[in-house]
């Protein structure tokens, strides 16, 4: 678990980090969000509110845009964690700020050993190498119609 780089799947949004977002986010603020839900745009957007400046609604919106293309506020996920009391909201004027709130100790406590024991279970896979199969030549048969051709109409049709 420890090896794990919670910045590498926003890859093509670091590299498009503009000033207008702010400081960039860091690993272990990527890895608080992640511990609270899936790699996404609304885990970036977490991650953005736990610097010490926070998110204002445009650099949520310029960050989301990066991510995929859509300029989308991302507010859900951030208003789930504040109501089950895992993040507390500061109260910044223009701006989310974040902070740890009085559940999230436990909460990482708990995910964080399971995290760990599934870790240490898991056993490496040894996956066994196919054989080349030989390609086999198509079978294309080619029926002998014998066509006659009619030189005169019949004289029903003609008629």
């Amino acid at each position: 678990m420890a090896n794990v780089k919670h910045i590498a799947f926003y890859t093509n949004v670091m590299t498009q980090w503009g000033r207008d977002l702010g400081p960039k986010v860091t690993e272990a603020q990527l890895a608080l969000a992640h511990v609270f839900g899936k790699p996404g745009k609304q885990s970036l957007v977490v991650a953005m509110a736990l610097r010490a400046d926070g998110v204002t609604r445009g650099q949520m919106l310029g960050a989301a845009a990066l991510f995929d293309g859509k300029p989308t506020p991302q507010l859900n996920h951030m208003r789930a964690l504040v109501n089950a009391k895992l993040l507390t909201r500061q109260p910044v004027p223009g701006a989310y700020v974040l902070v740890k709130g009085p559940k999230a100790d436990q909460y990482i406590d708990l995910h964080g050993a399971k995290a760990a024991s599934t870790a240490a279970e898991a056993k490496p896979v040894k996956v066994k190498a196919s054989k080349p199969r030989k390609a086999k030549a198509a079978k294309v048969e080619v029926p002998a119609a014998e066509v006659t051709p009619v030189e005169t109409a019949p004289a029903e049709l003609t008629a």
